[in-house]
């Protein structure tokens, strides 16, 4: 199977990087990574045989990470706009009705396309270590390491702001040692690509939850992923707030979990993944 790289345009122009790969008549995974960083954190998931066996894996970089376009304007970066790159990716790609995986803030991915996109688009949620949403759920839900960490990494003091990407990469994952040490240096250059106008953007668009919610009240499935060592959310807060609304869920939490949990516990993750979107 080989894999297929393109760039979509979003309606308002913003020309989105993807690619995919994996089984094209199996269900579909929209994969959406997290702050300050791109496709690349997926690459082991790219390369996952038992996975791509029986799904296809779509991955973008979000507007304003990685080889995504880069609008300079805060406007550009609103909640309707952010639910049309999604969609213009699984067209982009001739998919139908994918199953939407948000890692850390790319689960706020979600929220935008329960709220924009028509009823039904997505058959469901997998959360790996996700945020749900932008918006007051954060004071809780995030730990002392990112409180810190966050005016750093919009600061123009151009070390520090380096060295707090460092430390953003390294919190996110629990274990990191000279196994890992590439994708390590690739995840802290892929941040480093992103200076404090790309992270204020990424990080300020407003939000409404309750259209997330009620989805889930009316049966969209999901499956919340989260460990219990992460060193950047409390994800109890998530499933607390969020993942109770929904009638049809799992919630699955990884003994000695960081926050990036697919790389961490890969095998897990995929197996728990694959019994839910092949049911």
């Amino acid at each position: 199977m080989s894999k297929v790289s393109k760039l979509v345009t979003s309606p308002d122009g913003c020309e989105i990087f993807a690619e995919g790969v994996g089984n094209l008549e199996g269900p579909t995974i929209i994969l959406v990574h997290g702050l300050g960083s791109s496709t690349v954190v997926f690459n082991n998931l790219f390369k996952d045989d038992q996975l791509l066996s029986k799904v296809y894996l779509v991955r973008y970089d979000m507007r304003s990470h990685g080889r995504s376009g880069r609008p300079a304007d805060q406007s550009d970066y609103s909640s309707p706009k952010f639910a049309a790159d999604f969609m213009a990716v699984v067209e982009g790609f001739n998919r139908q009705k994918p199953y939407l995986l948000g890692w850390s803030l790319g689960g706020t991915v979600a929220t935008d396309v329960c709220t924009h996109c028509p009823t039904g688009y997505v058959s469901g949620i997998i959360y790996v270590s996700a945020l749900p949403y932008i918006g007051a759920i954060i004071r809780d839900l995030g730990k002392e390491c990112l409180k810190n960490l966050h005016p750093r990494l919009l600061t123009q003091d151009v070390a520090d702001a380096l060295k707090a990407r460092i430390e953003f990469v390294d919190s996110t994952i629990n274990d990191c040692n000279a196994s890992n040490w590439d994708d390590r240096l690739l995840w802290v250059g892929a941040f480093s690509h992103l200076n404090a106008n790309d992270v204020l953007n990424a990080m300020s668009r407003q939000q409404d939850p309750e259209p997330l919610l009620a989805a889930g009240r009316e049966g969209l499935r999901l499956l919340h992923l989260y460990g219990d060592a992460d060193q950047q959310l409390d994800n109890a807060v998530a499933e607390a707030q969020v993942s109770q609304h929904f009638i049809n869920k799992k919630v699955v939490v990884i003994k000695g979990g960081g926050h990036a949990l697919f790389y961490e516990f890969q095998g897990q993750v995929v197996e728990e993944v694959l019994a839910f979107v092949t049911k």
